[in-house]
């Protein structure tokens, strides 16, 4: 038995899965009116979101970098110094 058959073999998931699938539809249905509404304007808060969310992953790397760097230069220091 698959890991998906396993999941929808209680009553439980299976309800859980049709919530889900039905909030995602009503989205989808919702997205699709506003794009239908005025396709000029959706595109536009679209790659507004876009861009927001590309300038937070970016500044999330930006810190792992720089915490990555300060620990690589401090253990150079410290096998200098040994």
């Amino acid at each position: 038995m698959g890991a998906a058959a396993a999941f929808l073999s209680t009553e439980e998931n299976r309800n859980k899965t049709k919530k889900v699938i039905s909030k995602a539809a009503a989205e989808a249905k919702k997205v699709k009116a506003q794009y239908d509404k005025d396709p000029e304007k959706f595109k536009k808060s679209v790659v507004a979101k876009g861009k927001k969310i590309a300038k937070k992953v970016v500044a999330r790397a930006e810190l792992k970098k720089n915490k990555v760097v300060k620990k690589v230069v401090k253990k150079t220091i410290k096998s200098a110094n040994s």
